[in-house]
């Protein structure tokens, strides 16, 4: 599949076409809103999903394959944080806290991202590996713990213990991680009962998500000009480069099992 096929295939896949009906909605002036409570309803459904198909796919796989990618995880989770605070302490000149809290967004994981990343390589019949949401939860720690660290080493602020209850107790890690564990303990078995429900439906719930998402950004674009063009570039940019840095490590970096010299991934 070529670069433009590729970009049709994605930008005009129900989901991202959600999202932008939920944006033109917005500037139309429609009434079309979600209450908070189906928003939160909603994204609870998809990150248990995800953390229920990755646990199956562990019962089926085993954990063998897992150690690998997890250990290129924690080393991105680690590096990128301090990449991101010395570029916006160094060159934009940002505050500490400023800093600090890009740092720990960009070294972290954003769900969101995550689920619309899954959606689209399955739709592309390139479905993602079965320990995935393992390694979302392993990235959410590191990376907040580190930019933590940073503000509390530069300003003296920012509580390590607090961090790291927050991020270890929060939402996305608590649905992901138990989602996970009851998948691989429940197995096929548990697979067959529940599948109607987190498998079939779930593309169906991910475009009422984006939908929500779409007039999220619209009712929020005016804030895009009090951030200052710095920003906006950095925030265009940044995950251009670092996603494409994590597909280009992920094509080259070994991956061990449990014995034996590693493979190279194509």
């Amino acid at each position: 599949m070529g670069i433009g096929e590729l970009a049709r295939a994605n930008l005009t896949t129900p989901a991202v076409l959600a999202f932008v009906l939920g944006f033109i909605a917005v500037k139309v002036r429609s009434d079309l809103r979600f209450p908070p409570a189906i928003t939160t309803l909603l994204s609870t459904y998809l990150l248990l999903a995800i953390g229920l198909k990755g646990g199956w796919a562990l019962a089926d796989s085993g954990m063998g394959q897992l150690w690998g990618p997890a250990v290129a995880t924690l080393l991105l989770a680690v590096s990128v944080p301090f990449a991101v605070f010395g570029l916006l302490r160094g060159v934009v000149r940002y505050s500490v806290a400023d800093a600090a809290a890009l740092a720990a967004h960009y070294g972290s994981v954003s769900a969101v991202t995550f689920t619309a990343a899954v959606a689209f390589v399955a739709s592309a019949g390139q479905p993602s590996e079965g320990f995935m949401p393992a390694l979302v939860a392993l990235m959410e720690i590191p990376a907040i713990l580190v930019a933590l660290a940073l503000a509390h080493r530069h300003a003296g602020s920012g509580s390590l213990g607090a961090g790291l209850r927050e991020a270890v107790t929060g939402k996305s890690v608590v649905l992901l991680v138990g989602g996970l564990i009851i998948g691989m303990v429940s197995g096929p078995a548990g697979e067959a009962s529940i599948a109607p429900l987190f498998v079939v439906l779930f593309p169906g719930v991910l475009v009422l998500f984006l939908i929500d998402l779409g007039i999220l950004a619209g009712e929020h674009l005016s804030s895009v000009r009090k951030a200052g063009w710095q920003l906006v570039a950095f925030a265009l940019i940044a995950p251009l480069v670092l996603g494409l840095a994590g597909v280009a490590a992920g094509q080259r970096l070994p991956v061990w099992g449990w014995v034996g010299p590693p493979c190279w991934v194509p």
